[in-house]
């Protein structure tokens, strides 16, 4: 008898001190309540992941302008232990280059969905909060790359956990938006300012963190907003589209900047194409007919025809004079720091080759990274804005197998996000490695922090024009 009463007092005991670490993974937001899990058996990072930010993009509301997740009318918290799925996205066929070698290839394509626009956020157990007492966390949210065509906030080198337990007091965000001709149908039945509902998608993503992240401990008066590829030339456009009230505070483009968009595609050629090769004939009408055929047999028809839908200019979130409105003051006066990898161009040699051609290598780079992101970081020098500058070349054998890779496009993201051990590659990381991806990771985290001095103060001196 006494046994028994031993051990339901102490099984009492268990459950009141587990309590409170369970409560810490319930979270309110405008979405409805929410439960998540912790990232690690420490219990030192939290994670939320496949938070709805959005209603889901399906039927007349494909190609239509997001609208704000409702919250759920009911009182038990929504899980939030799993990614979504991916956007839909037509498939890939590249088998030669670093990519295919690398958890970029993100999924089986029957992971895809529609109601696909969520977050996953990454953030300091409470106790590790009130611990650093560093106050509310500064946010760091990132747009993945892809083209505009592929990715997800769920690919595995975008994992948040390492960073927010290698570094204090921060919290990171990804987010799935909406891709190819779901995110920018270029459709003729579609208003001009409904064409690019993919930079839509990632500006109500920002929004939802602005509103949600105090909750998860975070501040959300120091949000910096960094990307990679179109990740970059998102973030780049950005700053144009949201001037007075861009809601974050600081800005990173790693390897892309809105000069690298092209899309001169005006007479909605693609569209019309794809939607004849569907059986809906072209122009406007079509419309209403591609919004009934599944998603499946739309991506099955642009991987057969090689079509691809990119932003075009429309004037509300993608513009075409933007060192006019950077003259004009037209742009969001927030501290940047912009940069290149080396060799970004080696990326889509395939594997094989022994060598490949230098003089290509210098001008490609030159031409598609060095020089747009020089541009870029030339208008905001006029127009005062505090700017950083930065040239990846990292090498490291688990992430470049082959000696002429160097730093390639993308080979920067697994050392920011400390995801380097998630190749098969051998070796195995060393300290070197790890130590530049902890310096990377401070740079970027001090930056979140204060992004008026974090930089120079972690050592890195501002740009300037003579610099």
């Amino acid at each position: 008898m006494h046994h028994r009463i031993l051990i339901s007092l102490f099984s009492l005991a268990s459950a009141v001190t587990a309590l409170p670490r369970d409560l810490d993974l319930q979270i309110q937001t405008t979405s409805g309540p929410i439960h998540g899990i912790y990232n690690d058996t420490s219990s030192t990072v939290r994670a939320f992941l496949g938070i709805s930010y959005a209603e889901s993009p399906t039927g007349n509301h494909r190609f239509a302008p997001p609208q704000p997740k409702s919250k759920s009318p009911s009182d038990s918290p929504i899980n939030a232990s799993a990614f979504t799925g991916p956007c839909p996205q037509a498939y890939s066929h590249d088998n030669q280059s670093i990519w295919s070698i690398l958890p970029y290839a993100i999924f089986n394509p029957a992971q895809m969905t529609e109601d696909c626009l969520s977050v996953n956020v990454w953030a300091p157990s409470v106790q590790r909060l009130r611990k650093e007492k560093s106050g509310k966390a500064a946010v760091l949210v990132f747009i993945h790359g892809g083209a505009f065509t592929g990715g997800a906030g769920s690919v595995g080198f975008y994992d948040g956990a390492n960073l927010v337990r290698e570094q204090e007091g921060v919290i990171v965000v990804t987010f799935n938006y909406r891709l190819n001709i779901f995110g920018f149908p270029n459709a003729p039945g579609l208003e001009l300012a409904e064409q690019n509902v993919g930079l839509l998608d990632q500006r109500l993503a920002i929004e939802w963190v602005y509103n949600n992240i105090a909750n998860f401990g975070g501040d959300p008066d120091r949000i910096l907003l960094f990307g990679q590829s179109a990740g970059a030339a998102s973030v780049d456009t950005y700053s144009y589209a949201y001037p007075e009230d861009p809601l974050v505070s600081a800005l990173v483009l790693e390897s892309g900047t809105s000069a690298i968009i092209e899309n001169t595609d005006t007479a909605h050629r693609n569209w019309n194409q794809l939607s004849t090769d569907l059986g809906c004939g072209s122009g406007a009408a079509s419309l209403s007919c591609i919004r009934e055929v599944p998603f499946e047999d739309i991506i099955d028809a642009m991987t057969e025809g090689g079509y691809s839908f990119t932003p075009v200019f429309d004037n509300r979130t993608f513009f075409s004079d933007y060192a006019d409105r950077a003259k004009r003051g037209k742009q969001a006066h927030l501290p940047t720091l912009g940069g290149i990898n080396a060799r970004e161009w080696s990326a889509v040699i395939p594997l094989n080759q022994s060598s490949i051609n230098e003089t290509q290598m210098f001008d490609t780079v030159y031409n598609s990274f060095s020089c747009p992101l020089r541009e870029a970081v030339d208008l905001r020098l006029q127009q005062h804005i505090p700017t950083w500058r930065y040239v990846y070349h990292g090498n490291f054998t688990n992430l470049s197998p082959t000696p002429w890779l160097g730093a390639y496009h993308t080979s920067e993201v697994p050392i920011l996000f400390g995801t380097y051990n998630l190749t098969h590659l051998q070796p195995r990381p060393g300290a070197n490695e790890i130590a530049v991806s902890k310096y990377i990771q401070g740079a970027w985290v001090a930056f979140a922090k204060d992004p008026q001095h974090g930089l120079s103060r972690y050592g890195w001196p501002q740009f300037r024009f003579n610099g």
